[in-house]
């Protein structure tokens, strides 16, 4: 049943990669948003 394991790691990667990807859009979003200030 390591297939299993296997898919479930792989969508947990892509899960946090899309969730550090967005975080780090916002972060920048903020620093021009402060910069435009």
């Amino acid at each position: 049943m390591w297939i299993r394991y296997v898919i479930i790691g792989a969508f947990s990667l892509s899960a946090v990669g899309m969730l550090t990807y967005q975080g780090i859009e916002i972060y920048h979003a903020f620093i021009d948003f402060f910069k435009n200030k």
